[in-house]
C-alpha cells in the first residue's frame, strides 16, 4: 500500500509539473505574440508617419512648381513665341505669381501656366502666350500677371495692387506678348521689361510704368 501511495503521489506530481510547464509555455507564447504584434504596430506607425510627412507639389511647393513651369515654358516656347529671356528670369518672375493647383487650366496661377506650357509642345502659337507672364486672358488677365510680378520685383514702383491695376489698365493691350516686343507703347513692351527687371531691377523697373522710356 505504501508503494501504491508513493506511485500515485509521483504520478500526481508529474501531472502538476506538466500542467505548470504547459502553463509556462502558453505564457511565453502569448508574450512572444504580443511582442511581435507591438513590433508590427510600431513599424506601421513609422511607415504611416513617413508617408504623411512626404512632400508633394505643396510644401517645398513654390520653388519646385516654378522649376517645372520654367523648364516647360523655356523648352516649348522659343523664337517668336519665347516668353522669357532665360530660365532665371522665368523663375524670378514666377516667384510673384500665385501657385494655384496642378489641375488649373485657367486663372492667374503657376498651375495654369504650367499646363499651357506643356500644351505648347504641340501648339506653341496658341498656348505660349497663355503660359507667359501675363496669361493673355486665359491664365488671368494680363494686368493680373503684370501686377503680381511687379509688386514682387519692383516693390517701390507701386504702393498697392490697386494702384498697379489702375495704371496697368491705361496701357494698350492690343499687341500679343513675346520677348521680341522690347519697345513701343504697349503692355507687352512693359511685360518684357518687367520680366528682365526680376533679375536686373535697377535698370528695368523704370521701364514698366506709364513714363517708360522704351515703351512709348
Amino acid at each position: 500500500m505504501n508503494y501504491s501511495k508513493t506511485i500515485v503521489g509521483l504520478v500526481m506530481s508529474s501531472g502538476l509539473v506538466a500542467v505548470a510547464c504547459s502553463s509556462d509555455d502558453t505564457s511565453a507564447t502569448t508574450a512572444g505574440a504580443t511582442a511581435v504584434t507591438s513590433t508590427a504596430v510600431t513599424s506601421t506607425s513609422v511607415t504611416t508617419s513617413t508617408t504623411a510627412t512626404g512632400g508633394g507639389m505643396g510644401g517645398s511647393g513654390g520653388a519646385t512648381t516654378c522649376e517645372a513651369y520654367c523648364d516647360a515654358v523655356t523648352a516649348n516656347c522659343t523664337g517668336p513665341n519665347a516668353q522669357y529671356g532665360d530660365h532665371a528670369m522665368c523663375v524670378a518672375s514666377c516667384a510673384g505669381l500665385p501657385e494655384g493647383k496642378a489641375s488649373d487650366m485657367s486663372g492667374n496661377t503657376v498651375g495654369c501656366r504650367t499646363y499651357h506650357a506643356g500644351a505648347a509642345k504641340m501648339d506653341a502659337n496658341t498656348h505660349c502666350e497663355h503660359a507667359g507672364p501675363g496669361g493673355a486672358g486665359v491664365c488671368g488677365a494680363d494686368c493680373d500677371g503684370f501686377c503680381a510680378i511687379a509688386l514682387e520685383a519692383c516693390a517701390s514702383k507701386y504702393a498697392t495692387l490697386a494702384a498697379c491695376q489702375t495704371e496697368c489698365k491705361t496701357f494698350k493691350d492690343t499687341v500679343p506678348y513675346n520677348t521680341n516686343v522690347t519697345s513701343g507703347d504697349s503692355l507687352a513692351c512693359r511685360l518684357y521689361h518687367l520680366t528682365v527687371a526680376t533679375t536686373v531691377p535697377d535698370v528695368h523697373c523704370d521701364h514698366i510704368g506709364a513714363t517708360s522710356a522704351p515703351c512709348k
